[in-house]
């Protein structure tokens, strides 16, 4: 795993126009990081940001991550534009990843059957990452 960029308030523009492979949402109530998202681009970068606490508004997040101005993400599941794919990561976290990735990581997470949605939030970032390496 690469270090983690936190982005910020003061910091967030410089990163508007990242190659975005996958993200996590985790929605206000969310276990773990309430209000947080974590982004993976194509190079294997990793950033955090937390539209909730200490880090962006959500405005702010939309121009980050401009997919999420068109996903609708909620209790009741997630719906995503063509080109993305949404997997339920449990508690109120939601995994958004370009569909042309979907696949390769369905597949390696089969390849360690993974079942339980909590072991998939634990793993989904070292899987992406195998997914941008695998990446024809």
């Amino acid at each position: 795993m690469t270090d983690c960029i936190e982005i910020t308030e003061s910091n967030y523009k410089g990163y508007c126009s990242l190659d975005i492979v996958a993200f996590l949402f985790a929605q206000p109530g969310a276990m773990g990081d309430p209000g947080g998202v974590e982004v993976i681009d194509a190079q294997g970068w990793f950033y955090h940001t937390n539209y909730c606490y200490n880090g962006v508004s959500y405005d702010q997040l939309t121009e980050i991550v401009p997919v999420l101005k068109v996903c609708k993400i909620g209790i009741v599941g997630q719906q995503v534009p063509e080109g993305w794919k949404a997997v339920y990561l449990g508690f109120g976290n939601h995994l958004i990843i370009k569909a042309d990735y979907y696949d390769k990581f369905e597949e390696e997470t089969r390849n360690r059957h993974i079942e339980e949605a909590v072991e998939l939030y634990q793993q989904w970032s070292g899987i992406v990452l195998k997914c941008i390496n695998n990446h024809a």
